[in-house]
């Protein structure tokens, strides 16, 4: 006997859906649980499974049309299979009822819901697709229940307006690689975002000691940078589940510790490697660090610095920025952020004092490193940078 597909209803506010498309068509062959079409409602879209198996013997409902819940889209059963016909697989869709309470309850229905006063009534999807680029709500006239605005009118409205002055900014090689690779990342990974401040005086005095002690590096000042990948790369060594690749079916703990450390070009950026960060001393990663910086700007990198990283630092502590989110550089697993370091009241050797605090933001794939060894990675992080002496080793 040939079973009937019909419009669900995907929430208790749903009154009517759009077909986008079939999967299917008729004569196709069909399993259960497989997907045949793909249904818009006012707040998502999504694709509506059978729990048959057999052929699509017919289709009601074209792509494109809004009908109401429970109207009968198509029909699925044995080939040769006769279809039922009803009146209503032709009858066009009934008028939205009006906003009007009485008469609704007197029937016993649900209402139609009332917008508020003074704000236009559209989708979820439509008011998205408007802001994003910048149509009007209220100069347009919906074409759904009630004339409520769909989707679908926002792509005619902006047919027929005058674009606004603007530029169009071509995506290039780089930029196109940058979005691909960190858009797979993080649809990719379960990221986790861990914060904490470190008062790093201690750390500002050690670098001022180490500018004044070293007349060989005038004009070269070093900067909390080298003592963040170095405390980054001692850390690493004491938990070598962050120094990682994770390569789906397995987790690749790397004995080197080769931290990437990012630059920002003008096209998007590009990190090249420090190699065996934790056996360099700090002036060796500064000037390291700067080498390396230099290169990628000059456009003189090339690319085997830029492999095999195990690990990444991303720092924007020459802007205001305090705690970021960085996405993580596939396939390692961790990455550190460096924020701005800021001064506030704070306690500094049993004394009310003004106190340099650094913000640092780890991210951690939580498929290859739980919360606990990844808290305890940037707690040792922090108690290196707030004890820097143990760094000059």
């Amino acid at each position: 006997m040939a079973s009937e597909i019909i419009m669900p209803q995907m929430g208790l506010t749903m009154e009517t859906g759009t077909v986008l498309q079939w999967l299917k068509q008729v004569g196709d062959p069909v399993r259960r649980d497989e997907a045949v079409l793909e249904i818009e409602t006012d707040k998502t879209t999504v694709e509506v499974t059978i729990d048959v198996d057999g052929v699509m013997l017919a289709i009601v409902v074209p792509a494109g049309t809004e009908v109401s819940v429970g109207t009968r889209l198509a029909w699925v059963g044995q080939a040769g299979e006769a279809v039922p016909r009803a009146p209503e697989d032709t009858a066009p869709m009934p008028p939205p009822r009006t906003a009007t309470l009485a008469p609704d309850l007197i029937a016993g229905a649900i209402p139609t819901p009332v917008e508020a006063p003074g704000r236009v009534r559209a989708t979820p999807a439509a008011r998205a697709k408007a802001r994003a680029i910048g149509v009007d709500l209220a100069d347009l006239a919906g074409t759904g229940p009630g004339g409520r605005i769909q989707a679908r009118d926002i792509g005619a409205a902006r047919v027929s307006r005058p674009i606004s002055p603007h530029r169009d900014l071509p995506i290039s090689g780089m930029r196109r690689v940058i979005a691909e690779r960190l858009s797979r990342a993080f649809h990719d990974s379960v990221p986790v975002l861990l914060t904490t401040e470190v008062a790093v005086d201690r750390a500002r005095d050690l670098l001022g000691r180490i500018a004044t002690d070293s007349p060989e590096r005038a004009g070269r000042k070093i900067g909390y940078l080298p003592l963040i990948v170095k405390a980054a790369a001692m850390a690493l060594r004491a938990h070598p589940r962050l120094n990682a690749h994770w390569l789906g079916d397995t987790i690749r703990l790397f004995d080197e510790i080769d931290i990437g450390v990012a630059v920002s070009l003008e096209g998007g950026l590009v990190v090249p490697v420090l190699r065996r960060a934790d056996r360099l001393a700090l002036a060796e990663i500064a000037a390291g660090i700067t080498a390396l910086a230099d290169k990628a700007r000059q456009g003189s990198l090339p690319s085997v610095e830029m492999e095999g990283g195990t690990f990444t630092i991303s720092n924007l502590g020459g802007y205001r920025v305090g705690f970021f989110m960085p996405v993580i550089n596939p396939p390692q697993v961790a990455i550190l952020g460096v924020g701005r370091v800021v001064s506030r009241p704070g306690i500094l050797d049993g004394q009310i004092r003004a106190v340099s605090v650094l913000p640092l933001s780890l991210v951690f794939d939580h498929r290859a490193v739980d919360g606990t060894p990844a808290a305890a990675f940037l707690d040792a992080i922090g108690a290196a940078l707030g004890e820097p002496e143990q760094l000059l080793g």
